[in-house]
């Protein structure tokens, strides 16, 4: 080295915060800074009678030195490695050894240039970070095995894409294998049917709401269908962001609940029929009873005809009610309705029977109108029915009160009488096919208005105190009012 180069050398090495010696190569100490010695533990005069545990280092490095077969020049491509080494207190370090070789002006070998540097505790955080990820892959088997043993299905998806089902699931959906699943699209298992509740679910879980459980269709792979019900709870799966799937198939439950649904259709079918045909047999046998007598007669009896053409009219009537309970809504189309401009038109239109019986109605109602979507005839049915079932009820005169409650969202329509009430066994069988507390009642009147009440999106309630009177409360939900009304 050049005088200026031996001077900028010495400044470097003696003030490097990093521990530097010159060693020969036979592998004795030749010079060393004071940050080597703190680093291995000695002072100045210690590293000079070289202590074994200097000796073993430095043994090591000569030995490590010399397997390298050739040395670039110093800064250039130095050998490195690391080294366990015991400072004198017992602490264990971890060095970086950086091995160069000082040649002199004419290119001849010298002496080894050593480096030495801590990496004690990057080595303990690097330590620490692999026995962290072998805890994560221990819990993660873990979990995993616990996902085996469940007798539910479990599916992990990543974007919509399949990343784990359990043995539960691949013999829920026939697979052989998990290898059959893996990678596959959630919209290839759930039926096409369900892809719009699939989409309205994915929406709600990246605005950050949760969607609660779910029942899918879904396609299994040998080609049969089946129902699930379960729930979808955000985790992270191998380091992502994903999505865990847990449900029980219920394809069974939805067949048995399928039954029962039809069974009782069949029930209530047959009940219905069989009120038909009592109902319209009394009228029929009058009918033929009647004829006998018009054939034996020998002359025309306008009595009879009489007769006949009523019982005639009682068959039509219950045709008709049955008719318009089993299509209420097919020849109207619904719109905004003025519910207190409908109700004024259904008591104006029920004044006169109700002066003919001694009777008046006072409504209660509200000074703004009250909007309800709907079909305005059908409604109007609805209230005429409670109004005629208020009066038959009623003998002896007596006030029928019409009242209208609103909140924010539904309006409350009550219908009370002062009549004779029923009993809470009479309200429970209201709804029956042809169960009536009327002599010449059909049962049918109110089970049309359930249906209209219904398929309206309402409800309807009865409260009753014999020989007090009854109140039927309908309730209606509200809209804005509209451009365009139907009433």
């Amino acid at each position: 080295m050049r005088p200026y180069e031996l001077h900028s050398f010495d400044f470097a090495f003696t003030h490097a915060v990093i521990g530097m010696a010159l060693v020969s190569f036979d592998g004795t100490l030749l010079k060393w800074n004071s940050a080597l010695s703190a680093l291995l533990g000695y002072d100045h005069s210690e590293l000079l009678t070289s202590s074994s545990s200097v000796r073993t280092l430095l043994s090591q490095i000569r030995e490590i030195a010399e397997l390298e077969e050739s040395f670039s020049s110093f800064n250039i491509h130095p050998h490195r490695y690391q080294q366990d080494y015991y400072k004198p207190t017992g602490q264990l370090l971890c060095l970086e050894i950086s091995i160069s070789i000082i040649s002199d002006t004419n290119g001849a070998p010298q002496y080894y240039f050593i480096q030495f540097e801590n990496k004690t505790i990057i080595k303990q955080i690097e330590t620490q970070l692999q026995e962290v990820e072998t805890n994560l892959l221990e819990k993660d088997d873990s979990f995993l095995q616990l996902l085996e043993e469940l007798p539910l299905t479990v599916v992990i998806t990543i974007n919509g894409i399949v990343q784990y089902a359990n043995s539960a699931g691949l013999q829920l959906i026939h697979a052989e294998s998990l290898d059959q699943v893996l990678g596959s699209s959630t919209t290839s298992i759930v039926d096409l049917s369900n892809y719009q509740i699939l989409q309205e679910r994915r929406e709600r879980y990246h605005s950050g709401n949760t969607s609660g459980s779910v029942c899918y269709l879904i396609n299994c792979l040998n080609g049969q269908q089946k129902y699930v019900d379960g729930f979808t709870l955000p985790i992270i799966f191998n380091g992502s962001k994903a999505f865990i799937g847990i449900f029980k198939d219920i394809s069974q439950q939805m067949l048995e609940e399928e039954r029962l649904i039809q069974s009782e259709k069949l029930s209530t079918a047959g009940q219905l029929a069989a009120g038909i045909a009592h109902e319209i047999r009394n009228p029929l046998t009058a009918i033929n009873g009647f004829m006998k007598l018009l054939r034996s007669s020998e002359r025309m009896n306008d009595k009879y005809f009489f007769i006949i053409e009523s019982e005639l009219k009682r068959i039509e009537f219950i045709v008709n009610e049955l008719l318009v309970l089993s299509k209420p809504q097919t020849t109207h189309i619904s719109k905004p309705v003025d519910l207190l401009s409908l109700l004024e038109q259904v008591t104006t239109l029920m004044n006169g029977q109700a002066a003919l019986r001694n009777l008046k109605i006072l409504p209660v109602c509200a000074d703004q109108p009250i909007w309800i979507h709907g079909e305005a005839y059908q409604l109007k049915q609805v209230f005429i029915n409670l109004l005629k079932n208020a009066m038959e009820a009623m003998n002896n005169g007596g006030n029928i009160y019409i009242h209208v409650h609103t909140t924010e969202s539904e309006s409350r329509i009550s219908v009370q009488d002062e009549g004779c009430g029923m009993s809470e066994e009479q309200i429970k069988a209201l709804g029956k096919p042809f169960y009536t507390t009327k002599e010449s009642g059909t049962g049918l009147g109110f089970m049309i208005t359930q249906n209209i009440v219904h398929n309206h999106g309402g409800a309807i309630t009865v409260e009753s105190i014999p020989e007090q009177g009854t109140t039927f409360t309908v309730t209606l939900p509200m809209i804005l009012e509209p451009e365009e009304a139907a009433i």
